[in-house]
């Protein structure tokens, strides 16, 4: 497995580490700003959403397994069309190469179902028995 949330270009702009953590977050996880400012898992199954995902802390010796705990500094990274990362699947998902993935609404992708495609599937994944790392492409 790699060991980078970005897997092709650091993502543009340049990763911001403005906000702090409102809940326990991972690396590879779906997120937005809440109304103070700080970073939270996107929320809303199937709605539209930036594509910006909590990065690994590398500087400071943190891995892509390494979790932000509240009120951490979080290092989150806005992809552009074409850009390639490790996000996350919840348990029991079943994805095969090139299907769209949305916002699961837990900081998750999952394939979509109404919503708005945010990335599409680089690997194939069959019901996991956890959440599972995949990578992915942004649309």
């Amino acid at each position: 497995m790699n060991n980078t949330i970005a897997l092709t270009t650091t993502p543009q702009p340049v990763p911001s580490e403005d906000a702090k953590a409102a809940e326990a977050l991972m690396p590879g996880y779906l997120v937005t700003l809440n109304s103070a400012g700080d970073a939270v898992k996107h929320p809303t199954a199937g709605a539209a959403a930036a594509r910006t995902f909590a990065l690994e802390r590398d500087e400071m010796g943190k891995t892509i397994d390494t979790p932000y705990a509240v009120n951490d500094t979080v290092k989150v990274g806005t992809f552009a069309r074409g850009q390639r990362l490790l996000a996350w699947l919840p348990a029991g998902a079943t994805v095969a190469v090139g299907d769209p993935l949305e916002s699961a609404g837990n900081g998750l992708l999952r394939p979509v179902t109404t919503g708005v495609a945010l990335v599409r599937a680089l690997q194939a994944v069959t019901n996991p028995a956890t959440a599972v790392r995949v990578r992915v492409e942004v649309l």
